[in-house]
């Protein structure tokens, strides 16, 4: 559609908008109905007085009174759709009229003769479009009806009524050039609505694959689009053999500055510093946020030479920006590490060289560009191209290989390890994430020496020092501490349980055999675990504090993992004792479900259940689910899991019903293990049918990230359960791939919007959050879905998302996860006309 066209349909569409209510222009399909009827009327009624026209012209007055007074009633339905706000009342009224109108003209014009019983079919058409099926076949049925008793009273002798016209051939001319361009201009009003109806869809979708890639400050490239990029390029390089640089940007003394302007001028730092560089490199390049005050720029197919030339360029341009703070003029400098990639290498061994690279432009000064790898003859020549620092030396990737980098491993040494930890704990305090420092010491390491030899024991160690850079992301850091002994820097933490997935994800790969001296070697971990930010610590104290878990988890083993505390250890690892004690738990009747309600946003009454499993540890207490759940996924546990589960559910639903409660669905989480299960879609057929439990009344709930691993044969899986009136729901929407391909692809009831999108309405005035919501609600009803809203908590979320026309929710705002007894009991009161939340 061009700009003109989609301009003027969008000025009729604004006025069609002024014969419906607000309530209905909330969901999309609603709104794309009532719009149906508008149009359907205003066009019926333009196009009738040019009929009655021709009637007059022919000489028939009377049909010329009956199709005007036709007109006047079909422009009241838009204005009964105003009134009542009732879409089937206009509807049928348009309808009726419609069907009168032609029955009149059929009866008066010779009966089934006449040019106008062909015109009989536009009730049954027109219905099909406003109404659907069930409005079709009605209206099918009182045509057909209608032209059997005009054609049964002239058979049966009745006069018809007489007419006048009498050039029939030009009223049949005028009637079938009339029909078809009535049923022309139908099918392209109803092709408007539903054009404008994808427009928003597309829009919806750019929106949310927009803020899929951006960061949300800056507006440049976020990290985890970044680093696909550069993976992208990387494995460019490897086919064609054409090296590509990288640029690590960090603004110098950042944290002076949000602590002397505060966090909103550096906000306006970080924006400006974005902008210019961004203005300075080629269309080509890759430009995004890394970190904090860090960024990363990547340069395709551009030697070492050219990438400094423009690197510098972006130093100058920073060393001349000035950011305005009210009166004051922010000056900055920036300094940018830069490495070209080698081929074969990791992207992260890339990025890690160009942050040493970085480390040693801050420690020599700040506010310059370092190359990692420089030769004395290419230093000159760059600094002769861009009248860098002469102070640099010639040999910085040596210096940076002998001085910061430990020898054997290749591993970062102790002292930059300490600077590292220095920025990463300001980062911490600044940010309010969590940053830990994981201490691993290799149990009896003496005695491989001994045993195989030193150079045995090197080898192990190269070979461990790799291990460990593995295990972890491209933003943490690993280092050798010391002898047997290596640190590993997380960054940017949510909870102490993800340090602590981290180390049981170390412990599980080291359970691999390494190979020295021709022998497979098994080696085990001790290792502690030190947080920060925590109270009276600094880097020396969160050294101390990293060594005192370890030595704790030493004492208690090998391979176990102990987090820092003042309070005594427990005696193992916590992990391993859950993982060994999940079959028991299955066994002993320690699993139980709790059952959290879902209300329908219109009525406020409950409409359905969530399962949520628990564990009641005899030891531990309750186990938070997030902790358990994955461990049984990686056990493979989650299978029987499952299945009591499933059954624990159906057979409770069918007990709700059986004592004469109002009837709800129940959902139940379905894992990938247990998707990948064969005949998975013939067991919880299987089970449901054992409870006595109605199909329809059980709702599978599959994680997005899950759907998308094998999208064919979860297709299958999902056809086969919903053939059987099973229905399948998508969780956590949002947070993974938002593909309108996949969702038109898989056969799926529901979408569920992650809590991540909940928890940001609810703001005054309404923001992006708002409208991201609002995009995911139209494109699910656009496609036919329902929208379940997770983790509502406060009235503002709930205003908002009734707003947006989301059809379900649940949170504690209406009841935290209930025993089914307590659920009876609301489901008992059912009879009110809705359910008040039930107080957190």
């Amino acid at each position: 559609m061009n700009p003109t066209s989609a301009r003027w349909s969008g000025r009729y569409l604004a006025a069609t908008h002024w014969f419906i209510p607000a309530a209905l222009q909330q969901e999309a399909a609603t709104l794309t109905r009532a719009e149906n009827v508008v149009s359907a009327a205003l066009l019926a009624a333009t196009a009738g007085p040019f009929y009655a026209l021709a009637y007059h012209l022919l000489g028939y007055n009377s049909a010329v009174t009956e199709i005007l007074l036709c007109c006047a009633v079909m422009l009241a339905s838009p204005l009964l759709l105003r009134v009542s706000g009732s879409i089937v009342a206009a509807r049928e009224l348009f309808l009726c009229v419609l069907f009168f109108n032609f029955t009149w003209l059929s009866y008066h014009l010779g009966g089934i003769s006449a040019p106008t019983a062909s015109w009989l079919i536009t009730g049954p058409l027109v219905a099909a479009f406003l109404g659907g099926v069930w409005s079709a076949l009605f209206w099918l049925a009182m045509s057909c009806g209608a032209a059997s008793l005009i054609y049964l009273l002239a058979a049966g002798g009745y006069a018809l009524p007489v007419h006048p016209v009498r050039d029939m051939a030009t009223l049949y001319l005028v009637c079938h050039l009339g029909l078809f361009v009535v049923v022309l201009a139908f099918a392209l009003l109803f092709e408007l609505t539903k054009t404008q109806g994808f427009v928003k869809l597309e829009q919806a979708l750019r929106t949310i694959n927009e803020l899929a890639i951006r960061d949300e400050l800056t507006g440049v490239h976020n990290r985890r689009y970044l680093m696909s990029l550069i993976e992208r390029e990387k494995e460019r390089s490897d086919r064609n053999g054409r090296a590509f640089c990288l640029c690590l940007l960090d603004i110098d003394f950042f944290k002076r500055i949000n602590d002397t302007y505060g966090h909103s001028a550096g906000d306006t730092v970080l924006r400006a510093f974005a902008q210019t560089v961004q203005g300075l490199v080629r269309g080509s390049d890759c430009f995004g946020r890394y970190g904090g005050e860090e960024f990363l720029l990547m340069l395709p197919e551009t030697p070492t030479l050219d990438a400094q030339v423009l690197a510098e360029r972006v130093r100058v341009a920073i060393d001349k920006l000035r950011c305005k703070d009210g009166p004051s003029d922010i000056a900055l400098t920036v300094s940018i590490g830069l490495a070209e990639y080698r081929m074969g290498e990791t992207i992260t061994q890339a990025v890690g060289r160009a942050d040493e690279a970085l480390y040693l432009a801050k420690s020599s000064g700040r506010n310059r560009v370092v190359c990692h790898g420089q030769d004395g003859l290419a230093a000159d020549r760059a600094n002769a191209a861009s009248a860098a620092q002469p102070d640099l030396g010639a040999s910085v990737g040596r210096m940076l290989d002998g001085v910061h980098c430990d020898q054997l491993t290749g591993l970062l040494n102790r002292r930059l390890l300490r600077d590292r930890l220095r920025h990463a704990m300001d980062r911490a305090d600044r940010n309010r994430r969590l940053v830990a420092l994981l201490l691993l010491n290799i149990n009896k390491f003496k005695e491989v020496n001994d045993a195989l030899g030193y150079e045995a024991g090197d080898a192990l160690l190269v070979q461990a020092g790799g291990i460990l850079r593995g295990c972890l992301r491209d933003c943490d850091t690993v280092a050798r501490w010391s002898g047997d002994e290596f640190v590993a820097l997380l960054e940017d933490l949510g909870s102490e349980s993800d340090a602590c997935q981290v180390a049981e994800k170390i412990l599980d790969r080291f359970g691999l055999p390494l190979a020295a001296a021709g022998r497979e070697c098994f080696i085990t971990l001790s290792v502690g675990v030190a947080l920060y930010p925590a109270e009276d610590c600094d880097l020396d104290a969160l050294l101390k504090r990293a060594d005192i878990a370890m030595r704790s988890a030493r004492a208690w083993g090998e391979n176990s993992v102990q987090l820092y505390s003042s309070a005594a250890s427990a005696p193992q690892s916590e992990r391993l004792a859950l993982k060994n004690g999940l079959r028991d738990a299955l066994v002993r009747g320690q699993l139980f479900l709790e059952y959290q309600p879902q209300f329908d946003l219109a009525t406020r009454r409950i409409v359905g259940v969530e399962a949520l499993l628990r564990w009641q540890h005899p030891v531990y207490g309750r186990v938070d689910p997030g902790r358990f759940i994955p461990l049984a996924e990686e056990t493979g546990m989650i299978v029987p899991i499952g299945d009591w589960v499933l059954r624990s559910a159906c057979a409770q639903n069918r007990a709700w019903r059986d004592a004469g409660l109002p009837g709800v669905k129940t959902a139940v989480n379905l894992s990938a293990r247990q998707l990948r299960t064969p005949s998975i879609a013939a067991r919880v057929l299987e089970i449901a049918g054992a409870a006595g439990l109605p199909p329809g009344c059980l709702d599978l709930e599959i994680t997005e990230g899950v759907l998308i691993d094998d999208l064919e044969g979860n297709r299958r899986v999902m056809s086969e359960l919903r053939a059987a009136g099973v229905l399948v729901s998508i969780d956590d929407f949002g947070t993974g791939y938002s593909s309108l391909n996949y969702l038109s692809e898989l056969p799926v009831d529901i979408l569920k919007m992650d809590g991540l999108f909940v928890r940001r309405l609810g703001q005054a005035p309404r923001a992006r959050p708002y409208a991201i919501a609002e995009a995911i609600v139209a494109m699910a009803h656009s496609l036919d879905l329902k929208v379940i809203a997770e983790a509502v908590e406060t009235a503002e979320q709930l205003a908002d998302l009734r707003a947006i026309g989301c059809d379900e929710a649940q949170g504690y705002l209406f009841a935290r996860p209930l025993p089914p007894e307590a659920v009876a009991a609301l489901l008992a009161g059912q009879g009110a006309p809705a359910v008040a939340p039930v107080p957190a």
